[in-house]
């Protein structure tokens, strides 16, 4: 890795710690009225995705041997992408409830939710970019930020719809295990299908993962009617207040943490 690659990926981190507090409304699932829960949920999400990628990275670059790739960390990573996946969906479902009891058209609504996923899609794109540039292998070509950008369009028609949403979810995790073993050209890796020798730091293709989000979208109608509790909570303890403001900003914190990771390591590396 040479210094003006590092100096790419330093700007590049910069350039999105700027757009991102100058933006920090768009937090990926973010309702007008906060439900602390879904809050701590969320950011417990994001803590665990941030552990298993450091782990990924640092044996990625042969800083150290860890075996992410099998045994208990494999399964730590599914638990984690799968939990951050399902309350996105919730996440949708609450958006929609909330804007639908101010008074928002079904158009309306659906413009707002699509230009989310869109913004989505595009920090995606840029995430992609940054890691194609300091990585000589294995750029992000489409992470967990991708999927749900685009999950977020693909779900608009089903939003209103848990059952069907729910159903259709339970189909796309079928067909996770039969795309495994398809291989193809790289612009269906998307999809799941992809070159055999193809390796990503991030890899979240929408069989099967685009029906965990959709599972969340019933999960939210389920647990949230309406978009909202059906019985009163507690106030949290003090020592969740963390969590709840990290769950407040999972964008921003998901958008610094991988390239932040890459910089830090790939300084590290290349000084030592």
């Amino acid at each position: 890795m040479s210094g003006g690659r590092i100096d790419a990926v330093v700007e590049a981190i910069r350039a999105l710690l700027t757009r991102v507090i100058a933006r920090r409304h768009l937090t990926g699932g973010s309702v007008p009225v906060r439900l602390a829960e879904v809050d701590i949920a969320r950011a417990l999400a994001l803590v665990m995705m941030l552990i298993y990628h450091l782990l990924f990275s640092v044996t990625y670059l042969g800083i150290a041997e860890v075996e992410v790739l099998t045994g208990f960390w494999r399964w730590f990573a599914y638990a984690t992408a799968a939990l951050f996946i399902l309350i996105a969906g919730l996440s949708l479902t609450l958006s929609e409830s909330a804007q639908r009891r101010r008074g928002a058209t079904r158009r309306e609504i659906t413009l707002r939710i699509a230009r989310r996923g869109t913004e989505l899609i595009g920090w995606g794109l840029l995430i992609t970019v940054v890691t194609g540039v300091a990585l000589d292998q294995g750029m992000i070509l489409f992470g967990i930020l991708h999927l749900i950008g685009l999950g977020t369009l693909l779900a608009i028609p089903v939003l209103r719809h848990p059952v069907a949403a729910s159903m259709i979810g339970i189909v796309c995790i079928l067909l996770g295990p039969v795309v495994t073993t398809i291989h193809g050209p790289i612009w269906l890796a998307w999809l799941g299908i992809h070159p055999v020798d193809f390796v990503s730091l991030d890899y979240v293709p929408v069989l099967p993962w685009f029906g965990t989000l959709l599972l969340g979208v019933g999960l939210g109608h389920l647990i949230y009617p309406g978009g909202e509790r059906r019985s009163p909570v507690r106030s949290f303890p003090a020592w969740t207040r963390p969590l709840s403001w990290i769950g407040r900003h999972t964008l921003a914190v998901y958008l610094l943490h991988e390239p932040a990771i890459l910089a830090v390591l790939l300084a590290w590396q290349h000084l030592a």
